[in-house]
């Protein structure tokens, strides 16, 4: 097997072993795969397929980054295809054993056109239309991905949606707006969400992929010590068909650490424009991201002008900043009402009472808070 444009799978041990006919070595891949992967029970084909719709070549890059395909280009990936279409004509039926692989429903949908292509044009043509849309790889398989040095899919995301949070409707508007715009194509702003604690922050942006995945929306949740790969990271996204929100939850830095150095360099600060498609979102219980202590006030005029300045570059350098405060009792009270109601429950004096008396014992008032005595008193 010789093909010109795929020829990455050619090293791919199931399909050596189709074309070798070592049916011990397909079988173990396989059944591997549908296992784990599988969305079909047409095992052979969809494996095929899998591994087409995950190659990165030539014309996978040109495609998911939206550029034109040449003819000439076409014709020969299209001499692949025909030679590589044989192999979906090997009878194999597997049925999984019904695992849930997490993969985005778009993706489960590509995958399956592609395995049922009638011909090879028809293959190839649902090919393109997949990297078009999808990209390549495990950025075509999930919305929410972790970073940690390499992606890591989530398999299962919180499906909460903006109905769930309560009380704080001009931050959800907000972020609905800016992210609407994001996704449209339209100039939008990096976002700080801060506040006190357990007031929907990293909830609301959550809330945002469930709202805005279906439009090509993605969250990258990256922790504080990668901040420095950020411009490496945004470089490759920027070819992808998909608008990502880098998201830093929980974000603050001391002093010593050179990590907001490095943040606000990816904001802004490089000879080299940020891409249309990345932006970042951080949550934080502080407005000023640097923790700073009275110290570093003293020393005269100019260094107390100059240490401020540094606290407060990279707070500025997010286009929105967006309070989350703790809410009232009557605001936590409501937010228990609305909480209870969904569950068919209504409000009386005995539950305040014990909603106000659940808020003194654990942590205060708070969404959070709120959410917990909900989940307490429905579960009794």
């Amino acid at each position: 097997m010789d093909l010109i444009i795929f020829n990455n799978i050619e090293s791919d041990p199931c399909i050596q072993g189709v074309m070798e006919k070592n049916n011990v070595t397909v079988l173990r891949s396989i059944i591997e795969f549908s296992e784990t992967e599988g969305v079909t029970n047409s095992a052979i084909r969809e494996y095929v397929a899998s591994q087409l719709a995950n190659d990165d070549n030539i014309l996978s890059q040109l495609a998911r980054s939206g550029k034109t395909i040449g003819d000439d280009l076409y014709k020969l990936a299209l001499l692949d295809i025909e030679y590589i279409y044989k192999l979906f004509s090997i009878p194999l039926k597997y049925a999984p054993s019904g695992n849930k692989t997490g993969f985005y429903k778009g993706y489960i949908n590509s995958i399956q056109a592609i395995t049922d292509s009638k011909n090879a044009n028809e293959l190839l043509d649902n090919l393109l239309r997949h990297y078009r849309t999808l990209g390549s790889g495990i950025l075509a398989k999930y919305t929410a991905f972790k970073y940690d040095g390499t992606f890591t899919g989530v398999n299962d995301t919180d499906s909460i949606t903006f109905d769930d949070l309560i009380g704080i409707e001009y931050q959800k508007q907000m972020l609905i707006d800016n992210t609407k715009a994001f996704v449209d194509g339209k100039q939008a702003n990096n976002v700080l969400l801060f506040g006190d604690r357990g007031t929907g922050k990293s909830s609301s942006v959550k809330a945002l992929l469930n709202m805005f995945c279906d439009n090509g929306l993605r969250i990258i949740e990256m922790p504080k010590h990668c901040i420095s790969d950020i411009p490496s990271l945004t470089r490759s996204l920027s070819e992808s068909p998909h608008k990502y929100i880098i998201f830093l939850d929980d974000l603050t830095f001391e002093k010593h650490e050179t990590e907001y150095r490095a943040l606000k360099v990816a904001m802004e600060g490089q000879l080299q424009a940020n891409p249309e498609n990345v932006l970042i979102y951080a949550t934080s219980n502080r407005r000023h991201l640097i923790r700073e202590n009275w110290s570093d006030r003293e020393g005269g005029e100019v260094h107390r002008n100059d240490q401020m300045q540094e606290t407060l570059s990279l707070s500025e350098r997010f286009g929105i900043s967006l309070v989350f405060s703790a809410p009232t009792q009557k605001e936590y009270l409501n937010i228990v009402q609305a909480m209870l109601k969904k569950h068919g429950i209504e409000m009386n004096g005995e539950i305040e009472k014990q909603a106000v008396v659940w808020q003194m014992n654990y942590g205060g008032r708070s969404a959070r808070c709120a959410k917990q005595f909900v989940t307490s008193y429905v579960s009794k």
